[in-house]
């Protein structure tokens, strides 16, 4: 026979009062009340309902303090993860090679650029014909670049180069320091590949896709024909895909060169900036590598008279490290922090041998040539275009291929002869 205040406790858990609450009424009553704990099965002709209310609450209550620190410990990896990307990537984008490998003198990329011995012999490009470029947009804006001279008043150089520059504000300067110039040269006009896009007309994600397609390429007239002396020279620009198509030059010495900007504050140059007498680095540099990839026949996706025929390509390189640890181009390599996919760079391999005075364009060497020996005459196959703004070792350089673009270059030498036409 159980007590009144068994009962009365019992009779509050059948209703369904949580166990704690049950016996705080119970106690209001019989003070000194202490529930007995049941070992077997309560009489069926109670109406019995097991307290799971406050038990199901409790483990909401965990489940949600257990989710809550879940998440957060997730948010804190995710941190973690995303700080340790951006140190990652912060470092590698302000290694201190900045476009030359940096156990070589810096000089003797100068000395490549200028001809200087033991650069001077035909076992090296002549670099009098590149050039720099200089121009004003109609806010004031001044941009430059560099370029190469194929004719007496012809320019090849990059369409981001000049575009949106005034043609009465732009110049271009001959010899192998632009601010002690052997020439300079206004131009008449400058005709833009009308498969470029344009940054007025695409929005930046669309211009970076449209830029995979290989039509950075621009042409410059010059008001008057250039004088040719040993210091200005033109150079033979290759006109025939046959001759670059397939693997045959692959695994070649290329060179090339640019006026790059290696002045502090207006590059990522880091620890290895560059000055000259006047204090602001203005000279004529070149480099080496080896040519690791042609692209040709890429379609545009931009509509224009000639879209069938006037299709685009690339010339490309990596910037191997004196240890052979950084190679871009490795079997399968399509992608870095620096420059996120470049798989449009097509496929194949890469010699992760660097060469003597291997290098990298840097920001100004844009519209630069790429040079290489064919059928023993040194022609122009690509113009610098695009690459990884730190420009360190691993990087891959993005040269628009020059031959792809023959009917388009010579579609402009109805006024004055465009030699290689």
């Amino acid at each position: 026979m159980m007590n009144n205040d068994q009962l009365y406790y019992d009779s509050l858990m059948s209703q369904g009062h949580p166990p704690e609450h049950a016996l705080h009424y119970t106690r209001m009553y019989y003070p000194n009340f202490y529930p007995v704990t049941y070992q077997q099965n309560l009489t069926s002709n109670m109406n019995y309902y097991v307290p799971v209310v406050q038990q199901k609450k409790k483990d909401h209550t965990t489940l949600i303090v257990v989710g809550v620190v879940v998440f957060a410990l997730i948010v804190v990896v995710m941190l973690i993860i995303a700080v340790t990307a951006v140190v990652i990537l912060d470092s590698s984008d302000n290694t201190p090679e900045f476009g030359f490998r940096h156990d070589v003198s810096q000089e003797l990329f100068e000395d490549l650029g200028d001809n200087i011995a033991p650069y001077d012999s035909t076992d090296y490009p002549d670099f009098s014909s590149v050039v720099y470029i200089e121009g004003e947009t109609s806010d004031g804006e001044v941009y430059s670049g560099s370029g190469v001279l194929i004719g007496e008043r012809w320019v090849l150089t990059a369409a981001h180069v000049v575009e949106g520059l005034e043609v009465s504000k732009t110049n271009v300067w001959f010899g192998n320091d632009y601010q002690s110039a052997v020439a300079q040269s206004p131009i008449s006009d400058y005709y833009i590949h009308p498969g470029w896009p344009y940054a007025e007309k695409y929005s930046a994600s669309e211009v970076d896709e449209i830029l995979e397609e290989g039509t950075d390429i621009a042409l410059i007239e010059l008001v008057e024909s250039v004088s040719i002396s040993e210091d200005i020279s033109i150079a033979e620009w290759n006109n025939d895909t046959d001759l670059i198509d397939g693997d045959q030059l692959l695994g070649s010495s290329i060179y090339i060169s640019g006026f790059g900007d290696y002045n502090e504050g207006n590059s990522m140059c880091s620890d290895y900036c560059l000055t000259d007498n006047d204090g602001l680095y203005s000279k004529r540099r070149a480099w080496e590598n080896t040519l690791d990839r042609v692209v040709l026949d890429i379609d545009s996706s931009i509509n224009f008279d000639g879209h069938d025929k006037w299709k685009g390509g690339w010339v490309v390189y990596d910037f191997d490290s004196p240890s052979s640890d950084k190679n871009g181009l490795a079997n399968g390599e399509s992608y870095s922090f620096a420059q996120g996919d470049y798989s449009y760079g097509g496929k194949g391999d890469s010699n992760s041998e660097p060469t003597t005075l291997e290098g990298t364009s840097v920001a100004g060497d844009s519209g630069g040539p790429t040079f290489v020996l064919i059928q023993g005459k040194w022609q122009v196959i690509g113009l610098t275009s695009h690459g990884s703004e730190a420009a360190n070792y691993g990087d891959v350089a993005f040269n628009t291929a020059v031959a792809i673009h023959t009917d388009w270059i010579c579609s402009h030498d109805s006024s004055e002869e465009i030699p290689g036409c």
